[in-house]
């Protein structure tokens, strides 16, 4: 996560914690686990996030053969034993992946592997794409939430969102695969803007 907050150190993120000022952060120890797959480095927008104070949504699989169950159920075990700043439990909401997906062939054909410098993660026909319902937007009334074609999981996505975030309308975009194909999904290529307060003061 360091390479979203340069500014912070591990011990700066830590006083952050100790201080109460961020009342969300889980823990003065993250999840150290990634979604399988994952080429963003574990930006944890992947793996999970919050739904509101003291409830946190997972990246799930009930698959103990998948690689991805290991992770998730390690997740878990971090989650569980975590508090936030205000000392309360975590409430954990299970989001289960999508049947693992894979690049074709004609996907990977499409990708200019030329243009991927040595950092980048190659884009090889065969590779299982991170494809993860976690990896949703926060609007204004609305959760935008990406879907996979997967037809059993898709709609189990939208059902628990729908759940987790009562008050919103979840909407799911589909062939959200064409964005997982280049890595990340929609939280990863938006950015919220927060609102600003009615009593602020007027810029000149």
């Amino acid at each position: 996560m360091w390479d979203r907050v340069p500014a912070f150190s591990g011990d700066g993120i830590g006083s952050a914690y100790t201080s109460g000022r961020y009342s969300s952060l889980v823990g003065p120890y993250l999840s150290p686990c990634s979604a399988r797959d994952d080429d963003t480095n574990g930006h944890i927008d992947n793996m999970c996030c919050f739904s509101k104070p003291g409830v946190v949504l997972l990246s799930w699989t009930d698959d103990e053969t998948d690689p991805q169950y290991e992770r998730s159920v390690e997740a878990l075990t971090i989650l569980s034993d975590a508090t936030d700043a205000r000392g309360r439990k975590l409430q954990i909401i299970k989001l289960h992946v999508p049947g693992p997906l894979y690049m074709t062939e004609e996907e990977a054909a499409g990708v200019n592997q030329a243009s991927i410098d040595g950092e980048a993660k190659p884009r090889l026909a065969g590779t299982r794409l991170a494809a993860s319902y976690v990896n949703f937007y926060i609007a204004n009334g609305g959760i935008i939430t990406p879907q996979f074609g997967d037809k059993k999981w898709d709609g189990e996505a939208v059902r628990v969102l729908s759940q987790a975030f009562p008050n919103y309308e979840v909407v799911g975009i589909e062939r959200a695969r064409e964005i997982v194909l280049g890595g990340g999904n929609i939280h990863c290529i938006t950015q919220q803007q927060p609102a600003i307060p009615t009593n602020a003061a007027k810029l000149d």
